[in-house]
């Protein structure tokens, strides 16, 4: 069954067959099998992870899965830059659903080295969080999640990414865990989870508004204060 004829976004990931345990919310489903995969990859010789190599374990066209784990990567510290990497690679995606394209990101991006054990620690972390989420969280309102509404999740994809290349620290949080939500909304159908998520997320970017004018803010006194001084010394 396609994307269109079961009522998902096309960026919605759809559970491998295998041995499925029908107990199992869809979300869950789906990240349990991205999880075994990442364990058997890490139990290779020399096993290595860039991001392009993740796209392709996951599913190209699963663009809400790697949305949701590119959120969950960026509630951990990172070195400078990282939470622009993970920002531009959320828009990147989110462009792509939009635009009805498998994933794939440029070279300088995707073949940027991920570590596998920290992302089975996130993964192993984000499957103990989709059971928690599948206890409330069930199919309701779909057509908030489903194919009609895809352009309006990429373009809040789209605004979250953008949100997330502010480099103030911790003002990246809300909007990671609000984008996060929404993509689990998108997983398991539910429309009442895609409305809590966009609160939090623009919850966030109202917090970052609010950093942003008091960093200005802050600089113009500071500037003030410096020019005055200057004048006192001078005269």
């Amino acid at each position: 069954m396609n994307d269109a004829s079961s009522g998902a976004p096309p960026g919605a990931a759809q559970p491998t067959p295998g041995p499925a345990d029908d107990n199992l919310e869809p979300i869950e489903r789906v990240v349990a099998d991205v999880v075994e995969r990442l364990r058997i990859l890490s139990e290779t010789p020399d096993a290595k992870l860039t991001c392009n190599s993740l796209i392709e374990l996951i599913g190209p066209g699963s663009h809400a899965l790697a949305i949701l784990i590119f959120s969950l990567l960026n509630l951990l510290p990172g070195p400078p830059g990282y939470s622009v990497v993970i920002g531009l690679a959320i828009i990147a995606f989110s462009i792509m659903m939009v635009s009805g394209v498998q994933m794939r990101l440029w070279d300088f991006f995707g073949n940027r080295q991920l570590p596998l054990k920290l992302l089975l620690k996130v993964l192993g972390m984000m499957q103990r969080f989709t059971k928690i989420v599948a206890k409330f969280s069930t199919p309701r309102l779909a057509f908030l999640t489903g194919a009609a509404a895809t352009p309006i999740i990429g373009f809040f994809g789209i605004v979250m990414g953008a949100g997330m290349l502010v480099p103030i620290p911790f003002t990246n949080t809300l909007p990671s865990i609000g984008m996060a939500i929404v993509c689990v909304a998108v997983l398991n159908r539910d429309g009442v989870a895609a409305i809590a998520g966009a609160i939090v997320g623009v919850f966030g970017l109202a917090v970052l508004a609010t950093c942003i004018w008091l960093a200005f803010v802050l600089v113009f006194v500071v500037g003030e204060v410096i020019v005055e001084e200057i004048d006192e010394l001078l005269h």
